[in-house]
């Protein structure tokens, strides 16, 4: 049983940005020809719709000592949390740009 009920979240602004519903818009004038499209063959949806909600944050260099960043996510279905996921890194960048090389030998 997950809880009816789901969240009312208000955005609000930090700065000059703008809301997601706004980006959204803009999105869809960039993207015309994008669209969803659903398999033609979907059965129809029984019983009460449900909302998913993501939230996710980070912190740069949180803890400390270490100076190692920390990452967290939560995911609802409504207002029950179905999966949770927290972490600290395992290395210390020292820029906010990391890269990776791979080598190949042949």
């Amino acid at each position: 049983m997950l809880d009816p009920s789901s969240f009312e979240v208000e955005w609000t602004p930090k700065g000059e940005e703008s809301s997601p519903r706004e980006r959204a818009q803009h999105m869809k004038k960039i993207y015309t020809d994008a669209e969803d499209t659903e398999p033609h063959n979907m059965p129809l949806p029984l019983g009460k719709p449900v909302d998913i909600s993501i939230f996710v944050d980070a912190d740069h260099a949180g803890n400390k000592v270490t100076r190692r960043s920390h990452t967290g996510i939560i995911i609802y279905c409504n207002l029950s949390p179905v999966l949770w996921y927290s972490k600290q890194q395992n290395t210390v960048e020292t820029s906010t740009f990391g890269s990776k090389f791979l080598w190949h030998y042949g």
